[in-house]
């Protein structure tokens, strides 16, 4: 008891101390944000990828977890919004990646069969051609799931993490906060060249809410969710910086993110990897991050960027032209709480 206490003011102290650090030395981080057209439809979870030079948006979870289907494009050029036709089986929670002139959407939650408000995992994969504006069925994944992370390299997705129902369990009812959950570490791969599906070595944190990123060779899994895909009490996020070789499919633990996080945005700049935003609770103590902190594997090493001007979770990220976009989510805690969704489209340049 006493050990968790200890454990519980430790974490806090460094929860706090990263808002009054950022705060002292935002102004002298390096870039700046700034202000582009918001969408025209805000989410909490919704998700993003750059397609042709373009930033697409999907995904939604409204106040009953009921998936929205959203799916807007940005034209960075024209600073404006397009709107495009949602895929046959929306879900929350799930995440995306792009490939040429390819969006593709993989796993997520949707509601279960009984009608109940829980999180159901899904096992699909959709791709959407920017091309001919259609949606096709991809090979279902070999393990459902939500609240996962994933990344393309080259012709190939790497899907990581996850939560999904426990093995030899009925939950009609999907997932619910409390409830049973086995959190997963499990890699599963899509070749997008045969359409098959194939598994490799596992992360070694199961976790869920968490991001991943390729850079230089190797996958780089950071922060996320441990104990439940819930937050507000029923999980503890984590530091965790985890790097896949994509060469040896081995796993190393590489530096920590300063600031435990889960529901972050993650981009790929260069080399270095700029972890944005996220939500974080200690006890009855839940808010929202703008905190922009930046990995450089040469040196293993974090260091602190411009923070985001709007804190906030379950966000959208793109890049074009070594330029992030973070699109949408909500600006305070989830836990059971009322959600506020935001439209905002803040735009980063180094």
């Amino acid at each position: 008891m006493i050990q968790r206490l200890v454990c519980r003011a430790t974490a806090l102290a460094v929860l706090l101390a990263a808002i009054f650090i950022g705060a002292a030395t935002g102004a002298e981080a390096q870039g700046k944000w700034r202000l582009g057209a918001p969408i025209p439809q805000g989410a909490n979870e919704v998700l993003g990828a750059a397609v042709d030079g373009q930033v697409y948006v999907y995904g939604g979870q409204d106040p009953s977890n009921t998936p929205q289907g959203i799916f807007y494009k940005y034209d960075p050029g024209k600073n404006d919004w397009t709107q495009l036709p949602s895929n046959p089986v929306p879900v929350h929670h799930g995440s995306a990646v792009s490939i040429g002139h390819k969006f593709y959407v993989i796993g997520g939650f949707r509601l279960p069969d009984s009608g109940k408000g829980g999180w159901y995992p899904e096992n699909k994969a959709w791709v959407f051609d920017a091309e001919t504006k259609n949606w096709s069925a991809l090979p279902n994944m070999p393990t459902a799931r939500g609240a996962l992370a994933a990344v393309a390299v080259g012709n190939k997705i790497y899907v990581i993490g996850g939560g999904t129902i426990p093995k030899g369990k009925q939950l009609p009812n999907g997932l619910t906060p409390g409830g049973d959950v086995e959190l997963l570490g499990t890699m599963e791969v899509l070749d997008t060249d045969t359409n098959t599906w194939s598994t490799l070595a596992p992360m070694p944190t199961p976790r869920n809410h968490h991001s991943v990123v390729y850079v230089d060779g190797k996958i780089y899994a950071i922060g996320g969710r441990v104990g439940s895909c819930f937050s507000g009490g029923w999980s503890n996020n984590i530091w965790m910086n985890e790097a896949y070789d994509i060469a040896t499919n081995s796993w190393t633990t590489r530096a920590p993110m300063p600031t435990a996080r889960s529901g972050t945005g993650i981009a790929a700049i260069g080399n270095k990897i700029h972890v944005l935003g996220g939500e974080g609770w200690i006890d009855d103590f839940g808010g929202v991050f703008r905190a922009h902190e930046v990995y450089d594997p040469a040196t293993n090493s974090w260091s602190r960027a411009a923070r985001m001007i709007t804190p906030r979770h379950g966000f959208a990220v793109g890049v074009v032209d070594k330029t992030i976009y973070a699109v949408s989510g909500v600006n305070n805690a989830g836990g059971g709480g009322t959600l506020s969704v935001v439209s905002v489209n803040e735009i980063f340049d180094e």
